[in-house]
């Protein structure tokens, strides 16, 4: 009978362990950070060939369809020169796909949401579309990082995403 008592405890605790992964990412309230500095580059568009250096955090809330998150950004041609640099602030929620994670502070998912990009001098860039994966638990073929307007290739950094609930 003590043996049978110690299987059904050792299944509940086991299956108890099995579902926290899925239980972290009901969460609704999320913060993010880029872990250095997040590259992207343009293959189209106005800056084709050009490359994007991003560095922010912020928070999101999924039930809210709130974010409230700012870095700086820097755009460099392909030699090098530093054709822009300034800040970012988001300033719309579009969505946010969890892949849950192991525990709160380790969360994947794909984040959505628009962006002004504010440079030192000239005129802002509103409307951007920035895009933030991290590849916890995610599926294959997923790259991490964040693409910019038309930043769109990934060419490095990483990403987190941490359940505040």
């Amino acid at each position: 009978m003590k043996t049978i008592r110690t299987l059904v405890l050792g299944f509940a605790v086991a299956a108890l362990c099995a579902a926290t992964p899925a239980l972290a990412s009901k969460s609704t309230a999320f913060s993010f950070s880029f872990t250095g500095p997040n590259t992207a580059m343009a293959s189209a568009g106005d800056f084709a060939g050009d490359t994007i250096r991003v560095t922010g955090s912020g928070n999101f809330d999924t039930a809210a369809a709130t974010v409230d998150a700012s870095g700086s950004f820097t755009i460099k041609q392909q030699d090098g020169t530093v054709i822009m640099r300034g800040t970012w602030d988001a300033t719309g929620f579009t969505g946010f796909t969890s892949f849950g994670g192991p525990n709160n502070g380790l969360q994947g998912g794909v984040l959505q949401i628009t962006v002004t990009l504010t440079p030192d001098s000239g005129t802002p860039l509103t409307g951007q579309t920035m895009i933030v994966n991290c590849v916890i638990n995610g599926p294959p073929g997923l790259e991490e990082g964040t693409a910019v307007g038309d930043f769109m290739q990934r060419t490095g950094g990483s990403t987190l995403f941490h359940a505040s609930n």
